[in-house]
């Protein structure tokens, strides 16, 4: 029976990706890539992602300004964001908060995080958020706002798992990589394990999150990049964590993918 994957988190627009645009696409033939949501982070790559999902129908073109990006942003970056959003983009991907970053501002950081929040809550827009050492800030955002409809979407979740509940009822979604799977990072595994079955989704976050080589299915030549191929191997280690079979949480993650992102 063919099952069909989908990646939650990618940046394809990625200068390595980007020149192996067909030979991404075969594998995702071979391996039963339906759906993929292509992240950008900027005014620099939101024409990228556009194309690409203008030329693949595979492709769902997300455009955000990302946390680490706020500081080099035109003053132009919100009517940008807006023309971008119109000509094509169907996800608000991928901004948040991020703390670990040196000289981060996270009054800056709030300003673009609100505005595109509010957006997506006002079109009723899916919204994938980035949070790193920054989920009490988050948090006290999610508690104080309008949220979209359809909910929120937190990629390679690291908040604390007794989190999980309380932004299951915000709405929340979490995606997770096969490159978070370390033997350093044990705590990641009983997050995989928190997620409740409708809330969960599989990402790459290719070309990062390079995994290690027990996850790697496919490789970048010469490069320390994750191959987007590797999402089939996400969800085989994902399942085993979980103590699924490969094809019941394919189905799982359909469900929530179409749901979320449809």
């Amino acid at each position: 029976m063919p099952v069909s994957l989908y990646d939650a988190h990618i940046h394809l627009a990625h200068a390595e990706l980007l020149a192996l645009q067909a030979e991404i696409d075969e594998v995702y033939d071979r391996i039963g890539v339906r759906a993929v949501v292509c992240n950008g982070t900027s005014p620099d790559d939101w024409p990228a992602v556009l194309k690409l999902a203008k030329l693949n129908p595979r492709i769902i073109a997300g455009i955000g300004l990302h946390p680490w990006k706020v500081p080099h942003a035109a003053p132009t970056w919100k009517q940008d964001f807006l023309h971008a959003l119109d000509s094509g983009a169907r996800v608000i991907a991928e901004t948040g908060l991020d703390q670990w970053i040196e000289g981060y501002d996270i009054a800056a950081q709030q300003d673009a995080f609100r505005f595109q929040l509010g957006i997506a809550a006002e079109r009723n827009l899916p919204l994938s958020i980035h949070c790193l050492r920054a989920i009490g800030p988050l948090i006290d955002t999610l508690r104080s706002v309008d949220l979209p409809e359809r909910g929120i979407h937190i990629h390679a979740y690291n908040g604390p798992i007794e989190l999980i509940p309380e932004l299951s009822k915000l709405g929340a979604y979490f995606s997770f990589n096969a490159g978070q799977l370390r033997p350093d990072r044990p705590r990641v595994n009983e997050r995989i394990q928190a997620i409740p079955a409708n809330r969960l989704l599989i990402e790459t976050d290719a070309p990062d999150f390079l995994p290690v080589q027990e996850y790697r299915e496919f490789e970048l030549k010469e490069t320390q990049l994750c191959h987007p191929g590797n999402i089939r191997a996400g969800y085989e280690a994902i399942a085993a964590l979980r103590e699924l079979s490969f094809l019941a949480l394919a189905k799982q993650v359909e469900s929530n993918f179409l749901r979320y992102f449809g």
